[in-house]
C-alpha cells in the first residue's frame, strides 16, 4: 500500500535568524575587505602622488638653484667678486642637495653628468680668471656652457611634465579608487539592508505564525483541561521521576484536595500511605522500563490492612517525537461499588449453586422416590379395577377412573419436570450432529401418531451443526408432538420443515430452521407465555400436556447459543423460528 510522503518540514526560527544574520555578516565582511583593499591602494596612491609632489617641488628647487648657479656664476664673470663666487657655491651645494634627493633615472644620471661637467669647466674657468685678470676684466660666458645649460633646463622640463601627467594619472586612479570604493560600500550596505529587510520580514512571519500558533495550543489545552477535568475518572500524568505532571479535577477530588491544589511536581507518597505507594511505584517501573502497559489492575486501598475501597488503574507510556518515553498516562476508577456488586454476586452464585445441587438432589428423588408410590398406585389400581370392577359399581370405578389419570398426569408432569432439569444438569459434549437424521429419527419415533391422524410432514434439507444430538433432538420431538398435538378438528396436521442459512454476527455463521403448521395457531400477545413452564393457553380438557415442553425448547436453544421465537394467528395456524450456529467455539458443553 503506498505511503503518503511526508511534507517538507519549513525551517525554524532559529534556522532562518541565523541565516539571515549570517548573510548580512558575510555582506559585512564582504564590504569590510573592499574597504580594506581600496582604503589600502587608495593610502600607496596618495603616497605615489606626494612622492611625485615632492619629486616636483625638489626638480623645481633644482631648477631655481640651476639658475641662480648661472647667476652666481655670470656675475662673478662679469665683476670677478668674490662673493659672487660664494653665492655661486652655495648655490651649487643646494643643487647638490636636491639631486641627492631626487631618485635614480637615465635622466637624472644625465643631468649629473651635465652639471659635473658644467662644474669642472666653470671651476676651470675661475682659477683661470683670477690668474690671468687678476681682479676687474669682462667676462663672457661660452657657448658651450650656455648649451649645457640649456640641455640641463630642458632635461629638467621634460622631468616636470612627466611629473604632472604623472601626478595627474594617479590623482585620477585615486578618484576612481574613491569612486568605486563609495560604489561597493553603497552597494554592500543596500544589499545588507534588503537581507536585514527580509530577515525581518521572514522573523516577523514566524513570531506571527509562532504566536498563532501558541494561541491554537493554549486553545487545545484549555480544551483538553476542560474534557479531562469533565471525565468521572480519574486522569493523571506523571514523569519518569514519578512526579505528576497533569491531572484532572476528579483525581483531586479522589485524593481530598482542593480543585485548585496544585499537584504539578508531587509524588504519590504526598497523599498515599507507604504500602500503596510501593504498589503504584511497581506499576510506574514496569510501564516506563518495559514500554508496556498496565491495562486494568485492580488495587485495594486503605490502611492497616483494612480493604476501604477498590481502585482498577490503567497506565500506558508517554513517549516524545522521537519514540522515547518520557512518562506515563493513567486513568484510574473507583470500583468500591462494582467489588461490592461482585461480592454480592459471589454470594448469589453460590446460593445458586446450593439451589443446583438441591436441585439435582430432588430431580434423583423424584426419578427414583416419587415415581414408586405413582407405580404402585397405577399398578394397584389395574388391579383393583380387574379383580373387583364388578363390586365397585358405577361411583367406584369412576372414582378409579379419576385416580388413574391423576397418578398418569402426576408421572408426565414428573418427567417433563426431569427433561426440563436435565437440559443443563446431564448435558451431554457438542458433536457435529446432521439436523436432518435427527428430524428422521423423531418422524421414525412418532410414526404411530402421525399415521393415526393421518398427518403430512414435509422437511427441506437441514444442515449440519454443533450441538447435543440427544437435546437437539428433543427439540425437534417437542415441536413436531406440539404441532401435531394443535391441529384443527376435523383436518389433518400439515407441518412444513426447511432451514436456511443466516448470519448474526460478523465472524458467525448461523442457520434459521422453520417449523410451520396450519393447526388451531395462538394470539401473538402470548407468543413468549408460551415458553414459560407451566404456562398454558388451553385447559387439559382440549389439550392434554403438563405446559413444559416449549419452555424445553427454550432451554435447548439458549444452552446452544441460538433462539426460538413464535408466530401465529388463531386458526392460521403457529411457525417456530430457530436460529442456531452452525460452528460453536468449543465441541463441549457451557454448563
Amino acid at each position: 500500500m503506498p505511503t503518503t510522503p511526508a511534507p517538507p518540514q519549513r525551517p525554524s526560527l532559529r534556522r532562518k535568524v541565523l541565516v539571515g544574520f549570517g548573510l548580512v555578516m558575510v555582506v559585512l565582511a564582504a564590504i569590510a575587505v573592499i574597504s580594506y583593499r581600496t582604503a589600502r591602494g587608495f593610502i600607496e596612491t596618495a603616497g605615489w602622488v606626494v612622492e611625485t609632489q615632492e619629486e616636483a617641488q625638489v626638480e623645481a628647487h633644482l631648477r631655481h638653484s640651476l639658475m641662480d648657479v648661472e647667476n652666481q656664476w655670470r656675475a662673478f664673470l662679469l665683476t670677478n667678486e668674490a662673493a659672487y663666487l660664494d653665492g655661486y657655491y652655495e648655490a651649487r651645494t643646494a643643487m647638490d642637495a636636491d639631486l641627492k634627493r631626487l631618485p635614480e633615472s637615465p635622466r637624472l644620471a644625465e643631468v649629473k653628468s651635465l652639471l659635473r661637467e658644467q662644474a669642472e669647466k666653470q671651476q676651470a674657468e675661475s682659477v683661470a680668471r683670477r690668474r690671468g685678470l687678476g681682479g676687474a676684466g669682462k667676462a663672457i660666458a661660452t657657448d658651450g656652457s650656455i648649451e649645457t645649460a640649456s640641455r640641463i633646463q630642458a632635461l629638467l622640463e621634460e622631468s616636470e611634465h612627466e611629473q604632472q601627467a604623472l601626478l595627474a594619472g594617479r590623482s585620477e586612479l585615486t578618484k576612481k579608487i574613491a569612486r568605486n570604493n563609495a560604489a561597493a560600500i553603497l552597494t554592500g550596505t543596500a544589499i545588507a539592508f534588503l537581507a536585514l529587510l527580509v530577515a525581518c520580514f521572514m522573523i516577523l512571519g514566524d513570531l506571527g505564525a509562532r504566536r498563532r500558533a501558541e494561541q491554537a495550543l493554549a486553545s487545545e489545552h484549555n480544551l483538553l483541561s476542560s474534557i479531562i477535568d469533565t471525565m468521572p475518572d480519574h486522569v493523571f500524568v506523571k514523569d519518569v521521576k514519578g512526579r505528576y505532571i497533569l491531572d484532572n479535577a476528579s483525581h483531586r477530588r479522589f485524593l481530598g484536595v482542593p480543585d485548585d491544589h496544585i499537584l504539578e511536581g508531587r509524588t504519590a507518597a504526598d497523599y498515599y500511605p507507604p504500602e500503596i505507594v510501593e504498589r503504584f511505584m511497581a506499576d510506574d517501573r514496569q510501564v516506563i522500563e518495559t514500554g508496556k502497559p498496565v491495562i486494568n489492575h485492580e488495587l485495594p486501598m486503605g490502611r492497616n490492612g483494612a480493604v476501604e475501597r477498590w481502585v482498577e488503574t490503567t497506565k500506558a507510556p508517554l513517549r516524545d517525537t522521537d519514540g522515547t518515553i518520557v512518562g506515563l498516562v493513567g486513568v484510574s476508577s473507583d470500583i468500591s461499588e462494582r467489588k461490592q456488586a461482585e461480592e454480592t454476586l459471589k454470594s448469589f452464585a453460590a446460593q445458586l449453586e446450593r439451589s443446583n445441587a438441591e436441585l439435582q438432589d430432588f430431580a434423583s428423588v423424584a426419578s427414583h422416590d416419587l415415581q414408586e408410590p405413582l407405580r404402585k398406585i397405577q399398578a394397584f389400581g389395574d388391579r383393583l379395577k380387574a379383580k373387583c370392577s364388578d363390586s365397585l359399581g358405577e361411583l367406584g370405578l369412576d372414582y378409579l377412573e379419576r385416580m388413574q389419570s391423576a397418578a398418569q398426569r402426576m408421572q408426565a408432569l414428573i418427567q417433563d419436570l426431569l427433561k426440563l432439569s436435565r437440559v443443563t444438569t446431564r448435558a451431554q459434549p457438542f458433536e457435529r450432529c446432521d439436523l436432518g437424521g435427527i428430524v428422521r429419527d423423531v418422524l421414525s419415533d412418532l410414526e404411530v401418531a402421525i399415521e393415526k391422524k393421518g398427518a403430512k410432514v414435509e422437511v427441506g434439507s437441514l444442515p449440519t451443526i454443533d450441538g447435543d444430538p440427544v437435546q437437539l433432538w428433543q427439540l425437534f420431538q417437542n415441536l413436531i408432538a406440539n404441532s401435531l398435538k394443535f391441529h384443527l378438528p376435523g383436518a389433518a396436521p400439515q407441518i412444513r420443515i426447511f432451514s436456511r442459512e443466516s448470519s448474526t454476527r460478523a465472524v458467525e455463521k448461523t442457520c434459521e430452521i422453520t417449523v410451520q403448521d396450519k393447526g388451531i395457531g395462538f394470539d401473538e400477545q402470548f407468543a413468549e407465555r408460551i415458553f414459560v413452564v407451566f404456562q398454558r393457553l388451553h385447559s387439559r380438557d382440549e389439550f392434554e400436556g403438563t405446559g413444559i415442553g416449549l419452555a424445553v425448547c427454550r432451554r435447548i436453544t439458549d444452552r446452544h447459543g441460538g433462539r426460538i421465537v413464535a408466530k401465529g394467528a388463531e386458526g392460521l395456524g403457529a411457525t417456530f423460528l430457530v436460529t442456531l450456529p452452525i460452528t460453536q467455539p468449543t465441541l463441549k458443553a457451557h454448563e
